[in-house]
């Protein structure tokens, strides 16, 4: 079975990179983007199969990126974790009904994205 494809999309190079290297450790395929229209772009390039959004990006940010995803069928379904460091449960709600399969507050640690991760792409943790 080939490993699972996770798009990273943050604006931020630092983070990109070390949940990279995080998820590349784990056996994961890792692509990158730096803000929504190159997220876009991936998406239809290479269908991910989870995309990790960071929501407050300059130019396309997150939001827009959800409302692009929920308008266009073919991309309906695809897992979003969303990653923000805003903690109001109204607009994760928001978030959730425009199509985000889960959120993951910034700052995250290691394991809690990997939890997430793993959740969401129905896997279990691995024997330690």
């Amino acid at each position: 079975m080939s490993p699972k494809t996770i798009l990273i999309v943050d604006d931020l190079l630092t983070l990109r990179q070390s949940v990279r290297i995080l998820l590349e450790g784990q056996g994961y395929t890792v692509e990158e983007a730096a803000d929504g229209r190159e997220a876009l772009q991936k998406i239809a390039e290479s269908s991910p199969d989870l995309m990790l959004l960071d929501l407050m990006m300059p130019g396309m940010n997150g939001v827009r990126v959800l409302e692009q995803i929920e308008a266009d069928g073919t991309l309906q379904g695809m897992p979003i974790i969303v990653l923000t460091a805003v903690a109001d449960k109204w607009q994760m709600r928001k978030y959730l009904e425009m199509g985000a399969t889960d959120y993951l507050l910034k700052p995250f640690t290691p394991n809690a994205l990997l939890d997430c991760v793993r959740g969401v792409l129905g896997e279990d943790k691995p024997a330690v």
